[in-house]
């Protein structure tokens, strides 16, 4: 899949210059900014890094993708009302918590879980994909919209352009509480099929393995959480202690307690 990196039609030369030095470090093309997204990018680009004055932005023929509070908005709105978030709730019963989020996307669950902490702890979040990496660290730094408590859990994330299986294999042993995986599904649920285009376009596929489930069990103190459909074949693995799942819910979240030791 090709991907380059432009600036908007308004750039400044500043912007240039910032848009030109992240595509070398990404090692993805730079493209002189055109008329059109068609005439910058050419037949065979599939989507555009956009630099712009606000945020980065990402590109496909027919969708946008940019850094937004999605539905961790609601999320966090109801567990300001007393309501239990599922994956919140999931989470072992300790003063400080260190969280993995292995898959970091669009923020949603790190933003959530980084709110929940209300700064007893650390998120740690991982990406691979080098398009939501910058849109993700920019989104960090500088999103506004927002209120400030949910402002502040946004800044406490730490973002890591990096994938799950190469840093859990670098990982101690026992050096986090929790890592949490919600890779993107082989199977996505219908009604965010067309309104993700940009961002599905835009993200890493990598599959969880026994291998990787094993290394994050390693690296584990209390917890690992997968988050995947009901019917997905990874909770069949004999590690899960229990899968957290009720009838008409189109996900479920598997969890490993690791060593029974929370």
């Amino acid at each position: 899949m090709k991907i380059g990196v432009t600036v908007s039609k308004d750039a400044s030369e500043d912007l240039i210059h910032k848009a030109k030095a992240a595509a070398r470090e990404l090692n993805l093309p730079w493209m002189e900014r055109r008329d059109t997204l068609e005439e910058t990018g050419g037949e065979d680009c599939e989507g555009l890094l956009e630099f712009t004055r606000k945020c980065p932005v990402y590109r496909t023929r027919d969708n946008l993708y940019k850094f937004h509070l999605g539905t961790a908005k609601l999320r966090i709105a109801q567990m300001k009302h007393g309501h239990a978030d599922r994956l919140v709730k999931l989470l072992p019963d300790k003063e400080y918590l260190t969280v993995v989020d292995a898959t970091f996307g669009a923020g949603g669950d790190s933003i959530v879980l980084s709110w929940a902490l209300q700064g007893k702890g650390q998120i740690i979040s991982l990406e691979k994909s080098p398009v939501l990496w910058v849109i993700g660290q920019a989104g960090i730094s500088g999103f506004s919209d927002a209120d400030e408590d949910v402002l502040q859990a946004i800044r406490r994330i730490h973002l890591i352009h990096d994938d799950f299986a190469h840093w859990l294999q670098q990982a101690k042993s026992k050096s986090v509480d929790v890592v949490y995986f919600d890779t993107m599904f082989r199977h996505p649920v219908k009604k965010d099929i067309n309104n993700r285009n940009a961002f599905r376009n835009a993200a890493c596929y990598d599959v969880l393995t026994e291998d990787v489930l094993a290394q994050a069990v390693r690296a584990a103190r209390c917890r690992v959480i997968v988050k995947e459909r009901p019917f997905s074949p990874v909770f069949k693995n004999p590690a899960f202690t229990y899968v957290d799942s009720k009838k008409g819910q189109s996900t479920a979240y598997g969890v490993i307690v690791c060593q029974n030791k929370d």
